[in-house]
């Protein structure tokens, strides 16, 4: 009986469930993920190099344009595996990549933590992105720390730090959200 009486009311109920269910746009559903990890012993240390792929989308790409910080936060672990409750961590190192650009001069400003801030300019925006999402010769550890013939993981994860926006953009870049990413962590066995 209540079905005759409103007969407009399933349609909206119908609405407003699939208005529920959450929407991810093609970027959102290319994940971002840890590539092209590569160790070497140089030095008398360990160094990593690696790359992060799929980690702009269109949007965040124009937030920089519109001059937004953008901050990329990397995770280092290198462990003696074991049991979880007898893995010994040997290195947990957090370093960031920053990109801003210079409007007045019409370059890219990327800064590199983890080489003494290292800071690189350019005025092409895909060579900015490859500083920001690339990490080379990270220096890790001294050999004379490890153990040769021992076998460690090691484990790298990105993701986008938190966006601090000044309260008026908060308005204009409503979608900043979308923007959020987060790698899996990437473990690599690595045998001394």
């Amino acid at each position: 009986m209540p079905v005759r009486l409103f007969p407009w009311l399933w349609p909206m109920l119908l609405a407003a469930v699939i208005s529920m269910i959450p929407f991810k746009s093609a970027a959102a559903r290319t994940e971002a993920e840890i590539i092209d990890v590569r160790t070497a012993q140089e030095d008398s240390a360990l160094k990593v190099s690696f790359a992060v792929r799929n980690c702009f989308t269109p949007e965040m790409e124009k937030a920089i344009l519109s001059g937004v910080v953008t901050t990329f936060r990397f995770l280092v672990v290198l462990e003696k595996p074991g049991p979880p409750l007898f893995a010994e961590k040997i290195v947990d190192v957090s370093f960031e990549h920053a990109i801003r650009y210079d409007r007045l001069r019409n370059e890219f400003v990327v800064t590199q933590q983890e080489h003494r801030q290292k800071v690189l300019t350019s005025g092409d925006l895909e060579e900015a992105k490859s500083w920001m999402s690339t990490v080379q010769d990270l220096s890790l550890i001294p050999l004379w720390r490890l153990r040769k013939g021992e076998t460690y993981q090691l484990a790298l994860k990105a993701e986008l730090s938190k966006v601090r926006l000044p309260l008026f953009f908060r308005y204009i870049f409503f979608f900043v959200s979308l923007w959020d990413f987060e790698t899996s962590w990437n473990k690599t066995p690595l045998t001394m």
